[in-house]
Parts: structure tokens; sequence; C-alpha cells
């Protein structure tokens, strides 16, 4: 949280001239902690770097073709999957990845990585707070690791797919 501090007390000193890159970037950065985004690389949705980085990681800004806030900072072995995910290719990677959205996301199903719309109620996940998201090279380590997104802890999003990851919340959410 105090990061999160950290990041509005310095969003509230900035003069109100800002300009769209600079809410790109205040965006991308409230991914994720501080002391992360602070050296992170900034892009876009479409790889378009916005500022330069020195520290290994990517935030990315709020979609803004998706309800609510969800901007992301992903390391990159995260930065290859959601290169695969949105090209709907089977993600490669063999090293443990990691991925912050402190902003929370958008409403998701938790069973298939292109459903656009509401699915099965089941299957539908919105409210999500804070979270990590983990990506684990060997699909074997995630069987005993719940999929059911409100059992209160870490749970597998899209468990039958190659685009299976472990979501940690940080924040409570509900149905």
């Amino acid at each position: 949280m105090r990061g999160t501090t950290l990041l509005i007390a310095v969003a509230m000193s900035l003069p109100s001239s800002l300009t769209a890159q600079d809410d790109v970037i205040l965006s991308a950065m409230s991914a994720g902690p501080l002391s992360i985004s602070y050296a992170a690389r900034i892009t876009t949705w479409d790889g378009t770097v916005v500022r330069e980085g020195n520290n290994g990681w990517t935030c990315l800004p709020d979609r803004s073709d998706t309800p609510g806030n969800d901007p992301w900072c992903v390391d990159e072995t995260w930065l290859g999957f959601i290169d695969a995910l949105f090209n709907g290719r089977e993600p490669n990677y063999t090293t443990f990845g990691t991925a912050y959205m402190l902003m929370g996301d958008t409403p998701v199903s938790n069973t298939d990585p292109a459903a656009t719309e509401k699915t099965n109620d089941a299957d539908w996940v919105e409210g999500l707070g804070a979270h990590l998201m983990m990506l684990v090279p060997d699909k074997n380590a995630l069987r005993n690791i719940s999929t059911d997104p409100y059992n209160g802890g870490p749970w597998v999003m899209w468990p039958d797919t190659p685009y299976a990851h472990v979501m940690i919340p940080i924040a409570s959410y509900s149905r």
C-alpha cells in the first residue's frame, strides 16, 4: 500500500497539464509496486515504448477496450506469454514468470482465455482486486491448486489450456 500511496502523492504533485503520455505512464506504473514500476519500461498495448526502463520489467497501462482498470507490470517471461495470448499462439517459456495487477482486472472467463463476453456464471470472474500472477513451466505443479477463483486464496486460471497460470489475490474480492 505504501507504493500506491507514494504513486498517488507523485501524481498529485504533477502539474495539471499532464500529457497523454504522462497518463499512460501513471496508469502503467500503478500496476506494480513502485519499487518495480519506477524503473520499468512503459509500453502501450501495441508495443510502442513510451519510456525506457532498466530493471527488466515492462508495465502496460489500462486497456481502453475493456471495462474496469486493468494495467499490468510483467517480467520478460510474462511479456512473451502476453504476446502469445493476444496473438493466438501457444506460449513457450522455460522460466518462472511474475506479473502484477495491483489495480485489479477486467471481468474475465476463468476457463476460456478467448472469451470476451460473460459466460456460465461459474466460469465468469468479476470484481477481481489486486493480485499477482505466476507462470510455472511445469504444468504438473498446478495439479493440486484450486481452480475456484472465490476460494479465498490462490487458484489456477485457464487450467485446461496452454495459458494456465496461478492467480494470487492480494486484495479481497467477491462475486
